[in-house]
């Protein structure tokens, strides 16, 4: 069954973003529950957000300690900054090579937060996930997080 892209490069150099209300209504109330997340987050070992801020020194804590210290507020800027320019553009049908970046950072923010609060690894065979699973819900919110980031990933590498 062939899927209909929603996100396609026009002749411009710009990217036609074809996602419907409900899809943008949808970022529209995950992204300030990010930015919040982000913010509020006690420290890099927070275990929510323990992917969007990663170990670098996985062997010597110290060293890891002075990672994050240096590192911490210039990640959060950054990841805030990509927060504000989807925001910007929720309602935009064409995004620049910007923007769409914009766009799979947080995005990609958001599936790696669902993940971690999901205990999804990367690794394994996913689990066939029976219909009275509490977590169904959220587990399709990451399958359709991840459609979508490897939608931008590919018409953007393409």
């Amino acid at each position: 069954m062939l899927r209909r892209r929603r996100i396609k490069r026009t002749h411009t150099g710009s990217f036609r973003l074809g996602i419907g209300d409900d899809e943008r209504e949808l970022l529209r109330q995950l992204l300030p529950q990010l930015r919040q997340l982000i913010t509020a987050a006690p420290g890099p070992h927070d275990d929510r957000v323990r992917r969007l801020f990663p170990t670098a020194y996985a062997q010597d804590p110290e060293h890891d300690a002075e990672y994050h210290r240096l590192m911490r507020d210039e990640l959060i800027a950054s990841r805030l900054a990509a927060i504000d320019q989807v925001e910007a553009s929720l309602d935009a049908t064409e995004l620049t090579e910007a923007e769409l970046l914009g766009w799979i950072r947080s995005v990609n923010a958001v599936r790696l937060v669902l993940g971690t609060m999901l205990d999804v690894s990367e690794d394994a065979e996913p689990e066939p996930i029976a219909a009275d699973d509490p977590d169904l819900p959220d587990l399709a919110l990451y399958s359709y997080l991840s459609g979508l980031l490897d939608e931008m990933v590919t018409v953007l590498d393409d």
